[in-house]
């Protein structure tokens, strides 16, 4: 009975070692057994060790600067394909492209304003009727009235009537002023753009004439989304004969342009 336990007991260790262990042939001809039984991102084929399996625990290859690692992958083609992205951690996930930057369906001009494309606000007015300004004082400017002839205003920020005007920029930033103005009796008329809040100027230029001027201004400012702006005039010299501001140059030409015009 002794010598029959001991037969089993020696058959069990044969299965178990045999069910544990493979010998395989190696390129050189020798015998190599290995352990079939795998974990952990590898599998076991006919007593060989391949890649690929389930992780059975957060896993991380170390690599520096002479280790690499490299994957030769093959170009897809299909747009359901999602990308490979890398957390801060390093971890590797299944991203998503991102959204394209499609630009805004706005007439104007286009700009990168911190790697995103826009369509940079421009304000651009003319006067539909000429504008008559007298001296108030050699400091207090007229705001400019009758520019109600709006060529562009991409971002409905510009008001004006018979009287008056004012605007606003969208964002901070950067901006072009280009005024061309044409003056009649302004004895050394001023023009430009005046801060509302501020109450001062911010671009400005001024003609030495008492008879005609035309006057151009082009210069660049920053200007502040907080604050509300205006096109003002104003003559230095109290005469008595109001000046005129042209709204047409030879009966039918523009005389007078007013723009505003994002650049960075």
């Amino acid at each position: 009975m002794r010598k029959l336990f001991y037969i089993l007991l020696l058959l069990i260790q044969t299965w178990i070692s045999t069910a544990q262990t493979k010998t395989v042939l190696s390129p050189y001809g020798e015998k190599i057994t290995i352990n079939p039984y795998t974990q952990n991102g590898v599998s076991g084929n006919a007593g060989f060790i391949q890649l690929g399996g389930d992780l059975t625990q957060p896993t991380v290859i170390k690599t520096s600067t002479d280790n690499t690692l490299s994957l030769e992958l093959p170009t897809s083609t299909d747009t359901k394909d999602t990308p490979i992205v890398v957390t801060s951690d390093g971890t590797l996930k299944k991203g998503a492209f991102p959204s394209p930057n499609i630009v805004p369906d706005e007439i104007g001009t286009i700009i990168a304003i911190n790697g995103k494309l826009e369509v940079a606000q421009e304000i651009t007015v003319l006067l539909g009727a000429d504008f008559n300004f007298d001296y108030i004082s050699a400091t207090t400017p007229s705001i400019v009235g009758n520019l109600t002839n709006v060529l562009i205003d991409n971002k409905n920020m510009f008001t004006g009537s018979a009287t008056t005007n004012s605007f606003k920029v969208a964002a901070d930033g950067v901006y072009l002023i280009n005024i061309n103005a044409s003056i009649i009796n302004g004895r050394t008329p001023v023009i430009g753009v005046w801060c509302n809040d501020d109450n001062k100027w911010i671009a400005r230029i001024n003609s030495y004439t008492s008879t005609r001027a035309n006057i151009t201004l082009i210069t660049a400012v920053s200007m502040s989304a907080a604050k509300t702006y205006s096109f003002r005039t104003l003559t230095a010299i109290a005469t008595g004969t109001p000046a005129t501001l042209e709204a047409f140059n030879s009966g039918t030409l523009a005389g007078s342009v007013f723009s505003v015009k994002r650049l960075k």
